[in-house]
């Protein structure tokens, strides 16, 4: 027979995993029965290594009740990636995040510096040359065709610091 799951997700005769790590009988009002489901209890070990059930327990008293589910999503990603990979856990994930961000701020560069290149030729003024290489490949120096272009977009783009996916420091906004 199939246990009834309450509104919490408790099941009524078989409690969570964080409740069944603990050996305690989980209550409908268990504030980790929504989140540790008893039949995943290495979800909640990874979590309670971590952080512990004291500070899962704070966290989830202090956020706002619309964020509690992603909160939880988010410390539980962040336990099974420390359980996966003990010395760096999400390091790697966030560096790779970091690396396609650079590669598409670069990318988002090159294209508006083509659209002003092809509006400047399309309105009939003075086109800069190209080259391949100075200044990302976009234009030679001197240049200034581009300057009031690369004033307004360059001080409000993200800029990534990581160079290397291997090694990572956070991006930050100019």
């Amino acid at each position: 027979m199939r246990a009834k799951t309450t509104l919490k997700g408790a099941a009524s005769n078989q409690a969570c995993a964080a409740c069944k790590h603990q050996r305690k009988r989980c209550t409908p009002e268990c504030a980790l029965a929504p989140h540790f489901r008893p039949e995943h209890p290495k979800v909640f070990k990874n979590a309670h290594k971590l952080f512990g059930v004291r500070n899962i327990l704070r966290i989830l008293e202090q956020i706002n009740p619309d964020h509690k589910t992603e909160a939880m999503q988010t410390l539980i990603y962040e336990a099974n990636m420390r359980d996966q990979f003990p010395v760096h856990g999400c390091l790697n994930v966030i560096c790779d995040l970091q690396y396609q961000i650079r590669q598409a701020e670069e990318e988002l560069y090159n294209v508006l510096t083509w659209l002003s290149f092809y509006k400047q030729h399309h309105e009939g003024q003075h086109v800069p040359t190209l080259s391949n290489g100075v200044d990302h490949g976009l234009l030679q120096p001197g240049n200034e065709a581009l300057a009031l272009f690369r004033q307004d977009f360059a001080t409000t783009l993200p800029v990534s610091s990581c160079d290397n996916p291997n090694v990572c420091i956070n991006a930050f906004w100019i």
